[in-house]
């Protein structure tokens, strides 16, 4: 049987597309090459395009694809069996349409994700003789430090009645990509555009994911959940943001936007900052703090916003919400797809790689003398 032109042309994509995963399976130097210098391209391009629509494209499309791809799969074989005398057509149809899909779809994830995931680790490239382990007295340090910083930016802030934060800066998509136009300045990779970031509309869906935001990697946007209480927003903005320049490790994420906030002027984006650090430098209090000396240094303000993920008037409000599908197997095969993601793409760990981020701020403030800079200021 004679291929069409068209056909041939797709196996040329899949072609050039496997060569591409190949080599940057095998090759740390191209992808860090590809991701400077290539994917920038990309991904102002398509920011730029989706930036200009006041929604979120990326949503959008997942709703068309369920709208149109669910009635077209259910369709195809009820024309196989009612329209005998077509389904030739019907089937050389459907079939260059899947396979046209499928070709967008696996050349966007190899573009704009499955190459990220094969760059040098931020850790291996900027701090590159850190130890693989800190002393303990090295960690209650940084623990002490992060809760005198923290303790004194929540007295920054402002609160309703009720002693919870609330967000005074009045212009937080500016003074994100403000703070991430200064990271740019220390790490060029995050410098350039970076669009408005958007609200999802079904941001109950992320909620029950326990998601705070989302990158798409097909329409290059950086989208949060419009559920999620203040304090996480600022932090947010700044981690979808990494996002889009090429960072595709969510560890490194968090850590960027730890330094995002911390480069801004506006005391909200350092104590969400600190905030969203604390909680992952808490998990690891416990094993070089066991009687909790240093970490009863806490104020009670930054405990209070500390582990916050939506209000609790949320879950009172949707207790009653009629669930197709339960929450319970939402969460878990949103985690399944997490984990079996980061595993094909080479990070064997799987979500368990989340936990270096306390890697990094240890690196941040022992091998970058954060420590000893801030002792001798004061």
């Amino acid at each position: 049987m004679k291929l069409a032109k068209s056909t041939w042309v797709m196996f040329g994509i899949w072609g050039v597309l496997a060569f591409l995963n190949v080599l940057a399976r095998c090759s740390r130097a191209f992808s860090d090459w590809y991701v400077m210098n290539i994917f920038p391209h990309f991904s102002t391009f398509w920011a730029r395009f989706t930036g200009a629509f006041p929604f979120s494209v990326g949503e959008l499309l997942i709703v068309l694809a369920v709208i149109v791809g669910v009635p077209a799969i259910i369709a195809f074989p009820c024309f196989m069996i009612f329209a005998k005398a077509h389904r030739g057509m019907v089937a050389r149809i459907y079939g260059k349409t899947i396979g046209w899909i499928l070709t967008w779809v696996f050349t966007v994830l190899t573009l704009h994700f499955f190459i990220l995931y094969q760059c040098t680790p931020f850790g291996d490239k900027y701090y590159p003789n850190a130890p693989q382990n800190y002393s303990a007295d090295e960690v209650r340090a940084v623990l002490s430090q992060m809760i005198m910083e923290a303790n004194k930016t929540a007295e920054l802030v402002s609160r309703d009645e009720k002693g919870q934060f609330i967000i005074s800066e009045e212009d937080l998509q500016a003074e994100a990509k403000k703070s991430m136009q200064r990271l740019g300045e220390k790490y060029p990779q995050y410098a350039g555009f970076y669009p408005d970031a958007k609200g999802i509309f079904w941001s109950d869906v992320m909620t029950k994911q326990w998601i705070l935001g989302i990158y798409y990697p097909f329409s290059m946007e950086a989208n949060y959940n419009t559920n999620m209480c203040p304090i996480n927003l600022p932090n947010t903005l700044c981690h979808e943001y990494t996002h889009l320049k090429g960072n595709i490790f969510e560890d490194e994420a968090g850590f960027l936007a730890f330094l995002a906030c911390m480069q801004s002027d506006s005391a909200d984006f350092r104590y969400s900052g600190y905030v969203q650090a604390l909680e992952y430098v808490m998990d690891v209090a416990w094993d070089v703090d066991p009687e909790g000396v240093i970490t009863s240094q806490l104020s009670e303000e930054v405990w209070a916003d500390m582990y916050c993920f939506v209000p609790e008037e949320y879950w009172e409000e949707h207790e009653d919400d009629i669930e197709i599908i339960p929450d319970e197997v939402v969460e878990e095969v949103a985690d399944v797809v997490m984990d079996t993601s980061l595993k094909v793409n080479g990070i064997e760990d799987g979500s368990l790689s989340y936990g270096r981020m306390v890697d990094l701020i240890l690196d941040y403030y022992i091998q970058e003398n954060k420590l000893a800079q801030k002792e001798g200021t004061e």
